[in-house]
Formats: C-alpha cells, structure tokens, sequence
C-alpha cells in the first residue's frame, strides 16, 4: 500500500460520521488501555464501539490506519491544553505532563510500543515529533529562563526518555513528577518564580 492510502482520514463533514469515527477511535483508545496491542483487533474495536466489522473497514482501510488515528489523536489531544497555557509555571506543565502519561499508562504504553516497532520510518519520524509534542509548550517557557537551546533541548530529551520509559514499567515510580522538576531545574540552573 502506498504511503498515501496510509494518510489520515479526512475528518467527516456529517455528524452521524464524526460520532461513529469518535467511537470507533474511544473503543480502541479504551481496548489498548486495558489489553495493550494485542486486544486492539478489529472484530474487538467493532463490538467495543457496537458497530460492525463492515463499518470499521469502510472508515479504515486496515488496523495499521486505524491505530494510526489513534496514535495521533491522543498525543496531538494530550498536547494541546500544555501548548495553550500562556502563564503557566515550569514545575505545573512538567507535574500535569507526568500525571497525564500515569494516568493514561497502558494506552502510552500501547502507543509507544506500537510506533517504536512499526515497519514505517516516516510514521515512527511522525510519533517521535507527537511525543515530544507533548512538551513543546514547556520548550518556550524554558528558553525565556535560558538562552542555552542544547541545554533545553537536553532536558527535554532527558524528561521525555523517562516519562517513557516509566510508561513501559510495571510500577510508576514514587515521586516521579518532583523528581523531573528537580532534573530540569538543577540542569538548566533555573529557579521557579512563586
């Protein structure tokens, strides 16, 4: 298949769509919560959202398009809020970062382990770009406290590396959102502002 039959569906102009759209990607975000990959199938995905296999393979072409969406819909969702808060605090958009990935740990887990081993290395490009996404927002507010762009970009690189990898871990570690706080600040020598 050509990498353009793997694009994203265009989003549906009927609301009727966009609410089976919806629920198709709801029923597989909530199948790789709490099965991982392996309970995510197609006939699963369809009678989780309570339609048809039919429907499912009219909307996506095949399960790979299908996680696809789900892949870029929840990181580009996580990331919106952090990138829309103006006055936020470091410390806030790291501790919020860090509860949002603990909270949703098992479809992380999923979607890392997903985009890491899949055979496309413009879509694994893509997942890489989402991830760190996620804390594009704590990038600007860093770089108005220092002017150092590897140092920030080293820090990031640091937080997101254990963000993940605590997602692949069967225990979260105690603490772990004060201990990314301690990590980049220490680093990059910044204070909070009260």
């Amino acid at each position: 298949m050509d990498s353009h039959s793997r694009s994203r569906p265009v989003n549906p102009k009927q609301e009727r769509s966009r609410h089976t759209l919806h629920r198709l990607l709801s029923a597989a975000e909530a199948l790789l919560e709490h099965g991982g990959l392996e309970a995510a199938t197609v006939p699963a995905i369809a009678k989780a959202a309570g339609l048809s296999v039919g429907v499912v393979y009219r909307r996506f072409p095949d399960k790979d398009v299908l996680l696809r969406e789900v892949h870029a819909r929840f990181f580009e969702s996580f990331a919106r809020p952090i990138v829309q808060t103006s006055e936020a605090k470091i410390a806030d958009v790291i501790i919020e970062t860090a509860a949002m990935y603990r909270r949703k740990r098992g479809l992380v887990r999923a979607l890392i382990l997903y985009a890491r081993a899949h055979p496309d290395p413009q879509f694994r490009e893509t997942a890489r770009r989402l991830h760190h996404a996620t804390l594009f927002r704590l990038k600007a507010l860093l770089l108005s406290r220092t002017a150092d762009m590897k140092a920030v970009d080293f820090a990031l690189a640091a937080a997101t590396a254990i963000l993940q990898n605590a997602a692949l871990e069967e225990h979260w570690p105690q603490r772990l959102d004060e201990d990314l706080v301690r990590l980049v600040f220490r680093y990059l020598g910044i204070k909070e502002k009260p």
